[in-house]
């Protein structure tokens, strides 16, 4: 009996090893995640507001979990090559999106794209909303949103005229919802890109541009634009003196993209409650939140749950406003 109880107590440890052997990778390796380099991907070129946030966050990331985080540009069509390099991937958390508003938007504007949003997509937290501001040709001679709209309403045979980067892009969205809401016929201008809409509004080619709040302070350095309303119900910190059009006779104006960090779908979650705890860590750092809160960025943060389900009612939304701006996807 003594042998028999002495064999099995050198089996026991031997069973244990072979069982954890044939555990799923993804689970045996939840408690070392991440176990080699993560990499954020930027739908966006190096530079501008977005990719310093990014290239922050990987920073601290970094030295929190003492693995290297890498940034990786991937510009084109409309953020659609960035979303699917990081669809595409492994899903084991180790490749992120720097998402934003092209995420909700884009399942309306193509007729097909290389990935689901929902399904190859997994949402980790949503990290700060990103209002625009809605800015004037100073030339035009209007200094309110009220002037603007009185203006706008004689000049029916010769719409005033707004820049955007594009069909279906926030600037776009942000002015057919202003000309929806006051009443108002306005003429879209597209642009390829933000350099040449910006340049078309700072030398009179166009009245107005709908631009996000770091693209404002830029622009108001200069003496060609003036800022009218933003399109937050509230005021941001950033451009304190700038009221909501929810201020100015237009209450149910409201239109704000965000910023949030996504990886492949299907990924463990227990990988993906790390991503969203660490992250919201990190965020949540009085220098790193001050430091972005000057260009317009209120790092909320939030829970996986609470982000997905922003997600799809966005996506309905922006479903909506595609439709009743009479956009086709192509």
């Amino acid at each position: 009996m003594a042998a028999r109880e002495e064999r099995m107590t050198r089996l026991v440890p031997s069973l244990l090893v072979a069982a954890l052997a044939v555990l799923p990778a993804p689970l045996a390796a939840q408690s070392e995640f991440p176990e080699r380099t993560v990499r954020i991907v930027v739908p966006f070129p190096p530079g501008g507001t977005i990719d310093a946030v990014a290239r922050a966050l990987g920073q601290s990331l970094q030295e929190k979990w003492k693995q290297t985080v890498i940034v990786e540009n991937r510009p084109g069509a409309g953020n659609t090559v960035g979303a699917a390099s990081v669809a595409q991937a492994t899903p084991d958390g180790h490749s992120l999106l720097f998402a934003n508003t092209s995420v909700s938007v884009n399942p309306s504007l193509f007729v097909t794209l290389p990935y689901d949003t929902l399904r190859d997509l997994a949402p980790v937290t949503y990290l700060s909303p990103s209002p625009n501001v809605l800015l004037v040709q100073r030339s035009l001679g209007v200094n309110s949103l009220k002037d603007v709209l009185a203006l706008a309403r004689t000049r029916a045979d010769k719409p005033l005229t707004y820049a955007s980067v594009g069909k279906g892009s926030a600037h776009h969205f942000c002015m057919e919802l202003l000309a929806s809401e006051a009443g108002v016929k306005l003429l879209h201008v597209p642009y390829r890109g933000v350099a040449p809409a910006v340049l078309a509004v700072t030398r009179g080619e166009v009245d107005l541009y709908c631009s996000d709040i770091p693209g404002a302070l830029s622009l108001l350095q200069g003496d060609k634009v003036a800022p009218l309303a933003i399109t937050s119900r509230t005021r941001s910190p950033a451009l304190p003196n700038v009221p909501p059009f929810a201020e100015q006779g237009l209450p149910n104006y409201e239109q704000v993209g965000y910023v949030g960090i996504m990886t492949t779908g299907k990924t463990p979650p227990a990988a993906v409650q790390k991503l969203n705890a660490s992250i919201n860590e990190v965020i949540k750092e009085p220098a790193f939140a001050k430091r972005f809160a000057a260009f317009g960025y209120e790092m909320v943060g939030g829970t996986v749950d609470g982000f997905a389900k922003f997600l799809r009612e966005d996506i309905e939304r922006y479903r909506a406003l595609t439709q009743k701006a009479g956009i086709k996807p192509e």
